[in-house]
């Protein structure tokens, strides 16, 4: 016979093989993705005779690491931990038979959580919260700020460092309008007995920022914050981050970053907003509860104005923008106002209270929708039953803020403000200094989160 067509038959063969064993495995899925862990799950041929696997998995630039140990024979699932935030990595599971042959084979590509650093700035400390699942391989007893004598402070869940904004080496940068403070936590990796590195130098930069106002009454420079736009708490194994932007226009394409604020618009401009959730869970929700509007960071402060009450659209200027709304994500515009008898009607912060539920709760708080007053009363006792039960099970609450905006004079119109009646439910037109601050109140029954389908004419439901 032909040599060649021999070689050939030879390499049809092998291509033959190949294809057969990769397709012996399949649909790698990857069914839980967390900050430091990956979990994934494949089929397996049903008549396919596996004695065991491997999974392999590694980033670009690194090398590829085994998991240990590996799948039993009989699993179909694996969770890999200890990987680093925010970082695509490959898998592949292989699957062998009694002789150690393999006879199976599939890859994918996935991307940890990535990794969000609580920050909160008053007028004279700062303080980061890092999360320890996003610190692998680096000694956390040992971390310090640019100046090693500032430590933190360890917890199961996380390192904490707090500072005064002048000390532990914080660097300060002033501008025209703003006060930069910045800092930086530092780790060293952990060194095995035998002088090998587990991980990696880890440094990662955290600062406040602040606008510069001049109080002409006391005399002094006061300082408002401009916080970050995420924040990141723990439910169970997983993490969720809750997200608020600002942005740009009407279409909801671009947002401004921290460097951007303050903004400054003109009354006659609307401010788009947008409140989201990322979470390696599927089945979650958002719903908009209560929004309010005070001239000051205390939702309870008078004047008030109502935005969002009960799920309900009170302020007649506020538009949903339906396309882009979906279950974890709501985009908001409204129109502005200032308070005509506030000390400082520069000033407008909005107060948020979002609910975060299983959507396939039918029984939770989000599935009630919109409740208006009229409803309220007539339903009163059936509602405090309601409130009983939800209180009687965790609740889990975190406040996120986005501004400020400074509203200047439209040109040629004089420097007059419109403003509007501090009355519930006034028309709105957002001017001033704005901050937003969303409060998160997560309802857990026995089951979990709270969720369900939405009514009708409800503030946080799906359009």
């Amino acid at each position: 016979m032909n040599p060649g067509a021999l070689l050939g038959a030879a390499v049809l063969v092998l291509v033959v093989a190949q294809a057969t064993s990769q397709a012996a495995l399949s649909d790698l899925t990857f069914t839980e993705v967390g900050v430091d862990y990956v979990t994934l799950s494949w089929t397996a041929q049903g008549d396919l005779n596996i004695t065991g696997y491997h999974v392999f998995y590694q980033y670009s630039g690194g090398s590829r690491i085994g998991l240990s140990p590996p799948p039993a024979a009989g699993d179909t699932t694996a969770t890999v931990r200890g990987l680093y935030a925010g970082v695509e990595y490959n898998f592949t599971v292989k699957s062998f038979g009694e002789d150690g042959e393999e006879n199976g084979e599939v890859s994918g590509t996935e991307t940890t959580a990535a990794a969000v650093l609580n920050t909160a700035c008053d007028q004279g400390t700062m303080e980061v919260s890092i999360p320890l699942a996003a610190l692998p391989g680096v000694v956390v007893d040992n971390m310090h700020l640019l100046d090693p004598s500032c430590g933190g402070t360890v917890t199961a869940t996380h390192v904490t460092f707090s500072t005064n904004l002048m000390e532990c080496g914080t660097i300060r940068q002033t501008s025209a309008d703003k006060f930069i403070f910045i800092n930086e936590a530092i780790a060293t990796p952990v060194v095995l007995g035998s002088g090998a590195l587990r991980g990696a130098n880890f440094s990662r930069r955290f600062q406040c920022e602040f606008i510069r106002r001049f109080d002409i009454t006391q005399g002094r420079e006061v300082m408002h914050n401009i916080p970050p736009p995420s924040v990141q708490i723990e439910v169970g194994n997983n993490s969720l981050i809750i997200n608020m932007n600002m942005f740009t226009s009407a279409d909801f394409s671009d947002t401004y970053d921290t460097p951007d604020f303050p903004l400054r618009v003109t009354p006659s401009d609307r401010l788009h907003f947008g409140l989201s959730v990322a979470s390696p869970l599927d089945n979650l929700e958002l719903f908009a509860l209560q929004c309010v509007a005070t001239p000051t960071l205390d939702p309870d402060d008078s004047p008030r104005v109502s935005i969002i009450q009960d799920g309900c659209d009170i302020d007649p200027t506020l538009e949903k923008n339906a396309a882009r709304s979906g279950e974890k994500a709501l985009y908001y515009s409204v129109q502005a106002f200032t308070f005509p008898n506030a000390a400082d009607n520069s000033l407008l912060y909005i107060h948020c209270t979002m609910l975060v539920c299983f959507e396939d709760d039918s029984n939770s708080r989000c599935s009630e929708g919109c409740i208006s007053a009229r409803r309220r009363r007539q339903a009163e006792s059936v509602m405090s039953e309601h409130r009983v039960r939800r209180e009687s099970g965790k609740e889990r609450e975190i406040k996120i803020s986005q501004g400020p905006v400074i509203t200047e004079a439209d040109k040629g119109k004089g420097s007059t403000f419109p403003t509007v009646g501090v009355a519930v439910g006034a028309v709105g037109v957002l001017t001033g200094a704005l901050m937003m601050i969303a409060t998160v109140v997560m309802l857990r029954t026995r089951r979990g989160l709270v969720t369900g389908n939405r009514a009708n004419d409800c503030a946080g439901k799906k359009a």
